[in-house]
Formats: structure tokens, sequence, C-alpha cells
């Protein structure tokens, strides 16, 4: 499972050392249980990124130092404002949660928590999109094997029509749940870096907004490559991670613990074997890397 970058974890440690919440309490004594609550996620943070990069037991480590920091820079500069001592086994507490469930991320190679989460809501909160674009990439026909890698709730897959066969490939079960309900879809529930599928199966391959989530860029998409039958057409679309929103959109995916990774559409481009035939359009934010085998 890809770690998370030394600096976002560092960046974490700093902020939970600082003794913010105690400050804006100290400010809007109203504002006492939100602090408090700023406080756990800080923690959290510290517990679950600190195990990523500088291995569990360090990480907890580290956390009471930090937490006694804290706590020491409270009483010093602001005196007691509400939270004492007791917040020392809170800092803790979470910060153990924090570390746990990245030992269980890892240990189920990084279930996909955060999409099985919003899964019921996840069409309602990013609304499917206008197909043609994607259709006239994928150049469809009645006889297509269609692989749908990532493909969530088959919120894309349900407009891949014509197709014979039309499959999605996902981590979420949660997601998938929802795959199934669409017409004619199938759902397997798999990584893009192990897909279950044989050499050639599918003529066309497609995966939308999905690689940057994956745990191996490249190795997923060596994987699509493998089941992309001769002269089938893999599109990835991607945002154009050139564009400075979607940078800005990558640190807030960051600062959500998720483990996005944005490449650029060269850089995408660039993992695709040599003799593929690859083409690239960009608009509206979004890039598709077209390639055919």
């Amino acid at each position: 499972m890809k770690r998370p970058p030394s600096w976002l974890a560092l960046m974490w440690f700093v902020l939970a050392a600082l003794p913010l919440p105690a400050y804006l309490a100290r400010l809007a004594p109203r504002w006492v249980g939100l602090t408090f609550l700023l406080q756990v996620v800080f923690f959290f943070g510290v517990g679950y990124l600190g195990s990523a990069a500088l291995g569990y037991g360090t990480a907890l480590f580290s956390t009471v130092i930090v937490s006694l920091l804290q706590l020491s820079a409270r009483q010093l500069w602001l005196g007691d404002v509400g939270f004492w001592w007791a917040t020392l086994v809170i800092d803790l507490a979470a910060a153990l949660g924090g570390a746990l469930l990245w030992r269980w991320r890892e240990a189920h190679y990084g279930a996909d928590f955060h999409f099985d989460l919003i899964a019921p809501w996840y069409e309602r909160l990013i609304h499917p999109q206008d197909p043609a674009r994607l259709l006239q990439a994928l150049q469809l026909t009645p006889e297509s094997r269609v692989l749908d890698a990532g493909g969530g709730t088959g919120r894309v897959a349900q407009f891949l029509q014509p197709a014979r066969q039309l499959v999605v490939a996902d981590l979420s079960v949660g997601m998938l749940r929802y795959a199934m309900q669409k017409p004619k879809v199938q759902a397997v529930a798999a990584l893009t870096e192990r897909l279950p599928f044989p050499d050639n199966t599918f003529d066309r391959i497609v995966m939308v907004d999905a690689l940057h989530h994956v745990f191996e860029q490249r190795r997923s998409v060596e994987e699509l490559w493998r089941v992309l039958a001769p002269g089938g057409r893999l599109v990835i679309e991607e945002p154009d991670f050139n564009l400075p929103i979607i940078k800005a959109l990558a640190v807030g995916e960051k600062l959500l613990l998720m483990r996005s990774h944005f490449l650029r559409p060269e850089e995408i481009a660039a993992l695709l074997p040599a003799d593929a035939q690859v083409t690239l359009d960009s608009a509206h934010g979004m890039a598709h890397i077209i390639a055919t085998k």
C-alpha cells in the first residue's frame, strides 16, 4: 500500500503541537466543543500519518512527546483554559485510533473505507456527466466487451452502450452493491493491480476519475493493457493536473487522508507501452488519455 508523503505527516505533527484548540477556546468559550473536536482530529491524523511515515511504535511514542509539548505550551502561554490533563488521554486515544486505522488499511491492502462510507450518496454528490465525449473516444459497438476499471457505483458504466458485456471492477464492495443495480452491469470486486481476467479479455476499457486513487499506478496501467484485446481501445479520464484548481483539489484529498496521487496527462501516457498508439485530449478540466493496442 502506498504510504502518504513525509511532508504531510510532518505538517500534521506541527499542527498537533500547536495549542490552537485551547487558544481558540479562550478567545470564544462557546467554541470549546468545536475546538475539542479539532484537537481529536489533529491527533487522529498524527496517529494515522505518523504510523505510515514512521512505523506504528515510533508514531505512538512521537505522539506522546507532541501531546506533552502541546500541553506544556498551553499551560505556559495560555494558563488553564478548561482542557486540563485529561486532554493528554484524549490525544493519545485519538492517535491510537488513527494508528490502528492505518494498520487495518495496510493489512487489507488499503480497503476503501472512504468510498464504502459515501457509497449511498455518491451519485448525489457527484452527478453523472454527459457521456458524449467519452463515448466518442471509446467508439463502442454492439459486440464490444467493456471493462469499467475503478467504476464504483456504475455511475459511468450505465451509459456505456451498446455493448455485449459490461463489467465494473472496483475494490469498494459498498460501491459495487449500487453498480449491480444498473441494467446489464456485472460487478467484480478486484484491485486494478490484480485484475482477475485472462489476457485479451476486453475490447474496450475505461477508467474514469479513478487512476489517482489506486495504489500502484504503473502496475494498474500494465494490468489494463494486459486484459485489453489486440485492436482494442483504452480510455483513461483524469482531472488535468496541469491546472492549478486540480492541484488544489489534490491537496484537499491529502488532508482527508485519501491516498490520492495525481499525475499529469503526459505522465499517464508514459506509463503505457512504447508500441501503444496514444492521443491526449483535455477539455473542461478533464484529460483523456486514449490508447489503441
